[in-house]
């Protein structure tokens, strides 16, 4: 079983100087569970671990995916909270 999360981000004091520049980081999981939940908590550590905390770094969304491609909807942030909680976009 292979898990991979596609993180899409940006520093958040460069937001406050105009449109902030994307970033994309890939964190590969060598021993996923297969629970989104206790995966994507994995592979956030990683991401903070590699690029600093969240007070630093605003995420757009992350992609949860497997040998097959995209498992389920992007994982965004949900509004006016300090969550990641996956939600359905259109």
């Amino acid at each position: 079983m292979k898990r991979q999360y596609n993180f899409e981000w940006y520093e958040t004091k460069m937001a406050k100087y105009g449109d902030p520049i994307i970033s994309h980081s890939i964190i590969d999981l060598s021993h996923p569970t297969g629970k989104t939940e206790i995966d994507a908590k994995k592979a956030l550590s990683i991401f903070m671990a590699v690029n600093g905390n969240l007070k630093k770094n605003t995420i757009v969304r992350i992609k949860e995916m497997d040998e097959n491609g995209q498992i389920g909807e992007d994982i965004v942030p949900s509004e006016g909270e300090n969550a990641i909680v996956p939600m359905v976009t259109v």
